[in-house]
């Protein structure tokens, strides 16, 4: 039996473990990409806002005030 023989025989077996902890895997690494894409672009948002309030004359306790405004406190 040869190789190509082997593998085409088992082939559902071999995708079948290669998904199941390849998928895996892959899932782990897209949502901790995006999750880290998340931080950056709420992060750059914050930064153009804060120039922004800087820039038309707000105080350093007025910003942090805008800034906190949707927080949740609890």
């Amino acid at each position: 039996m040869s190789i190509e023989e082997a593998i085409a025989k088992d082939l559902v077996a071999i995708l079948f473990v290669t998904f199941l902890f390849g998928g895996g895997a892959l899932w782990l690494i897209v949502a901790t990409v995006a999750e880290q894409w998340r931080k950056l672009r709420i992060a750059e948002r914050n930064s153009q806002l804060k120039q922004s309030m800087v820039a038309a004359g707000y105080r350093a306790d007025e910003i942090v005030r805008v800034l906190n405004a949707g927080k949740d406190d609890s």
